[in-house]
């Protein structure tokens, strides 16, 4: 090789070398965030999870201990003094109409990562914290509380948010419970000025199978207010000491799980129990051969 070829062939590697290395260290580099998410959101109108009779779990996949957890349940139950300002867990919050949402990030500012993401909903103002610096979970025995403890991940452009350590409470108002053994994964995702949330919620004591809910969007809105929401602890209604509001299996009066009631739809009842069966699409084929209630439910009987 002559000395004008090794001169040439010197000065492409060495070109090469930084170009190389710069590649290298910007795939060693982990991603800590790929897009922003903070801001003021303001709630898209939305149906809210569960639009048939007081009582009906179509469509949800509850076990046998979900189902009767979920007729077990009593609307005197928010008569009982410790329940009257019972919060609204922070999971079940994002489906109500009361969302408007602000979030924010903490900041490690000698690296600029974030450590954390923090969120406040208007309704009964609940917050959570969703830790971002891969701290691990706490023991199995910590306390639960109605937010949980949250950690999160990048998945692409998608936030993933794992929940755990939540306290027993209601994904219905009508009284459907997961347990508090139950794990909520929500995959948080910006386009443009638009969220949306996809809750995947994962029960080994009160569900069969996952159930998700993705009718959850916001908009952002700099202007947004968010008002407060107190609550006054009160006795509204007069329940006997030590008296808990409740139904014995099949005897509970809710419209959904009257037998002889029919909703608009003229669901057969079979269905309204809930159940891993009712979600596929399948079914419907079965519910066409069940027998369907002649009376019309009374006017109210809807949740909504």
């Amino acid at each position: 090789m002559c000395r004008a070829h090794v001169g040439i062939w010197v000065l492409q590697w060495t070109g090469r070398v930084p170009l190389l290395l710069l590649l290298v260290l910007s795939m060693s580099q982990p991603v800590f965030a790929q897009v922003d998410i903070t801001g003021l959101w303001r709630p898209m109108p939305r149906n809210q999870d569960g639009s048939g009779m007081t009582g009906d779990a179509a469509g949800v996949p509850l076990t046998p201990e979900g189902q009767w957890r979920g007729q077990s349940w009593s609307p005197e139950d928010f008569d009982t003094a410790e329940w009257v300002c019972r919060p609204h867990a922070f999971d079940y919050s994002l489906e109500g109409p009361l969302t408007a949402m602000r979030i924010w990030a903490e900041m490690d500012r000698p690296s600029q990562r974030v450590i954390s993401y923090g969120a406040h909903l208007n309704q009964q103002e609940q917050e959570t914290t969703i830790y971002m610096d891969g701290r691990p979970r706490p023991p199995a025995n910590a306390l639960h509380t109605w937010s949980g403890f949250s950690t999160g991940e990048w998945d692409g452009d998608v936030l993933v948010v794992t929940t755990t350590h939540l306290k027993e409470t209601y994904i219905r108002r009508s009284g459907l419970m997961r347990s508090d053994q139950a794990t909520v994964r929500t995959r948080w995702r910006r386009m443009g000025n638009y969220l949306q949330a996809t809750s995947i919620l994962y029960d080994p004591v009160n569900f069969a199978e996952p159930y998700m809910r993705t009718a959850l969007m916001w908009i952002n809105d700099p202007a947004l207010v968010e008002s407060p929401y107190p609550c006054e602890e009160a006795t509204e209604t007069a329940v006997p000491r030590g008296d808990v509001a409740h139904f014995l299996p099949g005897q509970s009066p809710l419209p959904g799980l009257n037998p002889n009631l029919a909703d608009r739809f003229g669901t057969p009842y079979e269905a309204r129990l809930g159940g891993p069966a009712t979600t596929y699409p399948e079914y419907i084929t079965r519910m066409k051969t069940l027998p369907r209630p002649a009376t019309t439910a009374p006017a109210g009987a809807a949740e909504n």
